[in-house]
Formats: C-alpha cells, structure tokens, sequence
C-alpha cells in the first residue's frame, strides 16, 4: 500500500505563522491555499500510481485541500478522527517561531516530550497510528496538518522523535507530500 500524506493548503493562520491547535477546527484554506489544493489534486492525481482513496481530518481545512484530489479521483473524502491538529495546549496563540526558540519548553519531564496543557508526543503518534495502521490495503492519499504529521512520521518510520523535532524533519509547506510504502515489515518511506 502506496500512502501519499498531505499537509493542507494555507490558512490565514500559516500566514500569521501562529499556533492555533483545537480552536482552529473550523478554519478555512484561503485562496492561495485553494489553488495549492488544485495543484496537489493533478500532481498526485493525474499520474501512476494514484490514490484510489482520499481521507481528510475532521478540520476544515483539511477537508477543503482533500476535495479537489477526491473529485479528480471520483472518490469522496473520508474524515479520519485521530490525524487532526495538535492539541497545543498553552502554545496556542504563540508564533511558530517559539517551538524553535525554546524548545525546553516541549520538555515534560521523564524523557517525555509535549505541549503543557495539550497533548504529548506519544499521544500524538498514538492516534495518527491508530488510524493509519486500520487502513485498507489500498493505495491512499491523507490530508493531516504539519505538527502531527512530523511526530507521526518518526513514529511509523521508527525514528527518535527527538531528533527528528530538533533536526527540522519532514517539515513540509503547505500541501507538500510525502509518501510511504507498508509492507509486512511495517512503513517505509519512498520520497520526502
């Protein structure tokens, strides 16, 4: 199975560079974001292999980036429950800037790491999996949001989240993909 995982087309709150968490369920794609969804639906869409499935999170925005890839693949869009935003917590309302000036603050204490008053990384990875791993058998194209989709990836992939915070990994523009392969031996990645 062939996973394209998306990162949803632009808000007014990635161009604020804000952290938004929970209260941002409804927020919409704007209309550069729009246009990026339309190009991420013929990019993956319109070659071989192509998704013959389209899950979005339960945010809008989400949702709205997954729509043109889902009518381009005459497919409907299914909400997945557990690959929405992050619950950041006390992070909410902070510049994006923060998580990289004061990365102390992820600290939890016993090696776990989180947002204060939110999620922690393990729960995080925990729900994304969850719902990854129940998938069908069958190639696939998922729209989820930036934070989620780093944690999660060094939790399919194996790797140590930490590090993979820290060394700036799979972070990934507004609708930029990347895709795995599963295998019997669990998640491999084919291109970031």
């Amino acid at each position: 199975m062939r996973l394209w995982i998306i990162r949803h087309g632009e808000t007014k709150g990635n161009q604020a560079g804000i952290l938004r968490g929970a209260s941002s369920a409804n927020d919409e794609i704007t209309d550069t974001g729009h246009d990026q969804a339309r190009a991420m639906a013929g990019r993956i869409g319109g070659g071989e292999p192509r998704p013959q499935a389209v899950y979005a999170s339960r945010y809008r925005r989400a949702q709205q980036t997954a729509q043109p890839l889902a009518e381009r693949l005459g497919v409907q869009v299914t909400v997945l429950p557990g690959i929405h935003e992050v619950d950041c917590g006390e992070w909410a309302g902070e510049p994006y800037s923060a998580l990289k000036q004061h990365p102390e603050r992820l600290e939890l204490g016993g090696g776990e790491l989180g947002f204060r008053g939110g999620e922690t990384f393990r729960e995080i990875a925990a729900r994304f999996a969850a719902d990854v791993n129940s998938l069908p058998d069958r190639d696939a194209a998922l729209v989820s949001h930036g934070g989620i989709i780093r944690i999660a990836l060094a939790d399919l992939l194996g790797l140590d989240v930490r590090e993979v915070w820290q060394g700036g990994q799979f972070m990934l523009k507004n609708t930029d993909d990347i895709t795995l392969n599963r295998t019997q031996n669990g998640w491999q990645l084919l291109t970031a």
